[in-house]
């Protein structure tokens, strides 16, 4: 959040020296000013991509590798619609006290039938009152046995997902997947006492 914070701040700093040192009754060559047009507006395309961690979507990030579950939701996959399917996990990271530190996140994982059933089943202790701490051990980027993303299915700008038609595939190479267990949660470590 801060690094997104920084780099639209960023943005902003450069396009308003631009406005300020370039006006139109500058000096400038034609070409210095239609450069300085072209830079501006790839500034703003920083912007957009920069502060859409911004608008609540998902990470696809790496979990936790330690967290407090508080919630799930779980897409089926849809063949008809080409939607391989996902798991949407909002977790809190914990410390080395077993406390809840940061702020919740929203996390997708892409679907697995195996995840999901331990996802619905953690939810349901939630439900139950009982709160849930999963262990995530994530795939690293750039593994050659991930899925190529000509495979995947076209992302929208509103997150919805478009029919690349074809066959899909319900469950994917396994090393995609990251290896998440729930349990229940653990107690806080306290001090010693004294």
């Amino acid at each position: 959040m801060t690094l997104t914070l920084l780099a639209i701040s960023a943005a902003y700093v450069v396009l308003s020296l631009v406005v300020l040192s370039m006006g139109l009754t500058s000096r400038f060559a034609w070409w210095v000013k239609a450069g300085t047009i072209v830079v501006s507006s790839g500034f703003f395309v920083e912007v957009f991509f920069a502060s859409k961690g911004l608008l609540g979507w998902p990470a696809s990030g790496a979990l936790p590798p330690k967290f407090q579950l508080l919630w799930t939701r779980v897409v089926e996959p849809d063949v008809k619609a080409g939607n391989r399917g996902a798991i949407y996990l909002w977790v809190e990271a914990v410390d080395g006290n077993n406390v809840p530190s940061g702020l919740p996140r929203s996390y997708q994982l892409p679907y697995s039938v195996k995840l999901a059933d331990r996802t619905l089943k953690a939810r349901d202790e939630i439900m139950a009152g009982n709160p849930q701490e999963g262990l995530a051990e994530d795939v690293a980027e750039g593994d050659p046995s991930s899925a190529d993303a000509s495979a995947k299915p076209n992302q929208q700008a509103d997150g919805g997902i478009t029919s690349t038609g074809g066959k899909v595939e319900l469950e994917g190479p396994i090393d995609q997947v990251p290896r998440v267990e729930f349990r229940p949660m653990s107690n806080p470590l306290l001090p010693p006492k004294p």
